[in-house]
């Protein structure tokens, strides 16, 4: 039987503008991130507006907005009947397909990204840490640009059939080196908006911190297939999802084995849900976006494949 995945980018910061667009027209939205605001003690619309002056503080609430918008688009769908066979994503969007599939609760997600926060900064005397995104020739090798300083961090994979797209994570004084000999054709952008180098071996003291939280979190059996983007494999255990949860800030993401897998177990059609994940350029099935506001009556004309799916669900049936 041909099975729909839903597919989750990572972590973004929502434009005010569009956070707001999506809170009027999406029901699904509001429900979510009313359930956020009320888990770490805000109002909603503090929830929607609050910009604190301490980064980290920021940079969990930008997780927390980014989740709730796409767990209540999730939710949109599921009201008029479209749910997945299988989830996948990438870094943030591995954790909200994981509670998509019933595996992690969404109050235990939420108190997860905010309890990031919390975690110590390196002392002074640590090499300060950052990312950079790349856009290189689809023929470059991502790892060709690793060393003991830099790693890589998230592989999105050909964005179209002559481009590519990944994010080195490492000590900052080392990225800047390789951005200012970076070769012709490839472009890098530092990411100052991060702090961390996320997705790499150097993220080792947050996850120790994290460790304690993630031992009194409740995992469960998925109820549907999640995609890692960590290995081309499926977890459908909850320790699957336990070790995963407690140790893909080490490990790097990549897009391709997700696509891959989920053309192995059968898929045959993908809606990407919410922002931070572009289609991917090669894929055995068909790829629709949902990623911009709409009034929940129009869905059928925005998302025709996903819908189609769902009616050929209820004739097998």
């Amino acid at each position: 039987m041909s099975k729909l995945a839903f597919l989750y980018g990572g972590q973004i910061t929502l434009e005010p503008d569009l956070a707001d667009r999506f809170h009027r027209h999406s029901p699904g939205v509001r429900r979510a991130s009313a359930e956020a605001a009320q888990c770490i003690g805000l109002s909603e619309k503090e929830f929607r507006t609050y910009r604190p002056a301490d980064p980290e503080f920021g940079h969990s609430l930008d997780a927390l907005r980014h989740a709730a918008l796409a767990l209540g688009l999730t939710d949109d769908l599921a009201a008029h009947g479209v749910i997945p066979d299988v989830v996948g994503g990438l870094s943030l969007g591995a954790l909200i397909g994981a509670c998509v599939a019933e595996a992690i609760e969404r109050e235990q997600l939420y108190a997860m990204l905010f309890q990031r926060r919390l975690v110590p900064p390196l002392p002074p005397s640590a090499p300060a840490q950052a990312m950079v995104l790349v856009s290189a020739p689809i023929e470059c090798d991502p790892e060709s640009f690793c060393e003991s300083d830099i790693h890589l961090a998230v592989d999105t994979g050909p964005l179209d059939l002559e481009t590519r797209s990944f994010v080195l994570a490492g000590h900052r004084a080392a990225l800047e080196d390789l951005i200012a000999d970076a070769p012709a054709g490839v472009l890098m952008f530092l990411l100052d908006r991060y702090q961390g180098a996320f997705h790499s071996p150097l993220q080792r003291h947050a996850v120790d911190f994290m460790s304690g939280f993630v031992s009194t979190m409740a995992f469960h059996d998925p109820k549907i297939p999640v995609c890692s983007p960590i290995d081309r494999s499926t977890m459908t255990t909850a320790e699957q999802i336990r070790d995963f949860v407690s140790r893909h800030n080490l490990l790097p993401a990549r897009y391709e084995p997700i696509v891959a897998e989920i053309d192995r177990i059968g898929g045959r059609a993908a809606v990407v849900i919410g922002p931070g994940l572009p289609p991917p350029a090669a894929a055995a099935f068909l790829v629709e976006m949902f990623t911009d506001p709409t009034e929940p009556d129009r869905l059928p004309d925005v998302l025709p494949i996903a819908f189609a799916h769902r009616l050929s669900h209820r004739r097998r049936r």
